[in-house]
């Protein structure tokens, strides 16, 4: 199985880093969106720490990311608990969808 490497450079870009440079904000200004300190945002993007789901969100609206698809497939599942009537029992069988 052929693996492809990336370039030395490339392989340094988290894809939190790739974000925060496409949305020309630096590491000072998203540890103020996030309320945290300088130190968190390189740990972040260093692969050292993992981001909170919140942090996560507001990391991505900062740097005016598109979460429409992401919202769309949650309203979506929403529904479909709904209809399945799931938020009502915790074991599952069959969803109608599955059917």
């Amino acid at each position: 199985m052929n693996k492809t490497v990336r370039p030395l450079d490339e392989q340094s870009l988290s894809d939190l880093k790739v974000m925060r440079l496409a949305a020309n904000k630096t590491q000072k200004q998203m540890a103020k969106v996030l309320g945290t300190s300088e130190a968190t945002i390189i740990n972040y993007e260093n692969g050292v720490s993992d981001i909170k789901y919140k942090d996560y969100l507001k990391w991505s609206l900062a740097c005016r990311f598109d979460l429409s698809a992401i919202e769309d497939q949650l309203q979506a599942l929403r529904e479909l608990v709904i209809e399945n009537n799931l938020h009502r029992y915790r074991k599952v069988n069959k969803l109608k969808h599955e059917k």
